[in-house]
């Protein structure tokens, strides 16, 4: 299964003050590999990360190993890196080609498991960032004073913080999701331990007071 990621929101533009970021959640069937796709021109980062939040055996809450297969191709189909079961990781990728670039997630190795991955594409490009300010006109004095470059220092490293920040947000949304599908898996399955030793017992019990008449009735 392929997606193509063309969407406004991820296609780099020339002059947007923003990186170009998208993040998604998505269901990988076993046996299956879902793949996306992402536009890229030389110069830029890519960056991608990813995390299996979520295993599903079938339709029942039974939590299996939390890993997933992860490749990316460049628009000549040639692969770049290349993961194996693995719970997360996060790749930067230093664009020299223009092209579609392929990102696949790989659960094929799983036979009942259903795999829930967030990811996370963030495309940087320090050279639009000093584009944006061709449209502007400044006056010499400002020039002259290189105040103009303390401006634009200041304004990259408030950019770079606010990405930053959203980037460990994004983090620990991503770890929370996985920490209660884990916990809610463990209370699952806690109740199911729980209903078993019941029923368990309860045989054990009915079986004793067989026995125990059975003696009395030969005396």
């Amino acid at each position: 299964v392929c997606y193509v990621l063309f969407l406004p929101l991820i296609i780099a533009q020339k002059k947007s003050f923003d990186g170009v970021e998208s993040e998604m959640t998505i269901n990988v069937r076993p046996g299956f590999v879902d793949c996306f796709y992402q536009r890229a021109k030389p110069q830029d980062i890519l960056e991608i990360e990813y995390q299996v939040i979520d295993s599903i055996f079938s339709d029942m809450n039974v939590n299996q190993e939390l890993d997933i297969n992860f490749q990316l191709f460049s628009p000549q189909g040639k692969e770049l890196i290349s993961d194996y079961k693995k719970s997360d990781a996060n790749h930067r990728h230093e664009v020299k080609e223009a092209g579609d670039y392929k990102f696949c997630f790989d659960n094929r190795h799983s036979l009942l498991s259903v795999k829930t991955v967030y990811f996370d594409v963030y495309i940087d490009n320090e050279s639009a960032d000093d584009d944006q300010w061709d449209d502007y006109d400044f006056s010499p004095d400002l020039l002259f004073n290189d105040t103009l470059d303390q401006i634009k220092t200041s304004i990259a490293k408030v950019k770079e913080y606010l990405n930053e920040v959203k980037h460990h947000q994004d983090q620990l949304k991503a770890i929370e999701s996985r920490d209660r599908n884990l916990q809610e898996h463990n209370f699952t399955r806690v109740n199911h331990f729980s209903i078993l030793i019941i029923i368990v017992m309860m045989v054990v019990g009915a079986v004793q007071v067989v026995l125990v008449r059975s003696l009395f009735e030969e005396n």
